[in-house]
């Protein structure tokens, strides 16, 4: 059972993984989706000083774990540029450690507009499904993945910090920026941080990447990363005011 938990994706049989919407990956989405939902009404049912132990306690668990991961393909040696914290899921690991430590609008607005669904995308579709269930990266991806959701869900259900549309701009400057530099990186590295140069193998993107070309793939990427980011505002202000009764309360009384 624990024979290929150090295995690299290159040492294991090309059907070693698990399947896309197969019986274990349903069974992990089915666990993470009821984790999330009683870690909400659990840390709903908290005083402000324990949600704030229990934020950073979820902050450092990340932290030893992708300490842990990074130290396992190192000494491996299989440490490479593609395991910069460069992708989204990457970045929304260190938000949400900050977060936790150091609450502003701005880290709790890409927390729960971009980083959240960031996150459902990469469990839904996730592109480490060439690795069995015991295996030190495909733990790593269903845990991790998992705790960058339920994070800002409990946060938004205690009212702790709801995202308003008004700060849109926030997550629209910060893809315009990061966007470019990654696109530069990913030029000269030959790496494919945020997917910006082709999508991942069982990405719902690769129809449109193999039918119209990396310029079409770009234009749908971008378009539906747009909506997606209009829906998390509606699916928050629904969220926050219709569910859990709060009406502006959290980080921001305004």
């Amino acid at each position: 059972m624990f024979d290929d938990y150090f295995s690299y994706w290159d040492d294991l049989p090309e059907d070693g993984g698990f399947t896309l919407f197969g019986a274990v990956h349903i069974i992990w989405l089915l666990l993470i989706t009821g984790t999330v939902i009683a870690g909400c009404i659990f840390y709903k049912r908290k005083t402000k000083k324990s949600r704030e132990r229990i934020l950073r306690r979820l902050a450092v668990l990340m932290l030893v774990m992708s300490v842990y991961k990074d130290a396992v393909l190192t000494i491996t040696g299989h440490m490479q540029l593609q395991y910069l914290p460069l992708q989204l899921c990457g970045m929304a690991v260190i938000i949400e450690i900050i977060y936790a430590f150091f609450q502003s609008v701005f880290l709790g607005e890409l927390m729960c507009i971009a980083c959240l669904p960031g996150a459902a995308a990469a469990l839904i579709f996730p592109d480490w499904t060439r690795y069995p269930v015991i295996n030190y990266i495909s733990l790593h991806g269903f845990i991790m993945h998992g705790l960058l959701i339920l994070i800002p869900c409990m946060l938004m259900c205690a009212g702790d910090f709801l995202p308003k549309l008004r700060h849109i701009y926030i997550v629209i400057g910060f893809f315009a920026v990061i966007v470019p530099i990654l696109m530069i990186i990913n030029h000269y590295w030959d790496t494919n941080f945020m997917f910006l140069m082709r999508p991942s193998r069982g990405s719902p993107f690769l129809p449109a990447y193999e039918r119209y070309g990396y310029a079409g793939y770009l234009a749908v990427y971008g378009a539906v990363a747009l909506l997606m980011i209009l829906a998390m505002y509606g699916v928050a202000y629904i969220f926050t005011h219709k569910y859990t009764g709060h009406q502006g309360e959290g980080l921001e009384k305004s």
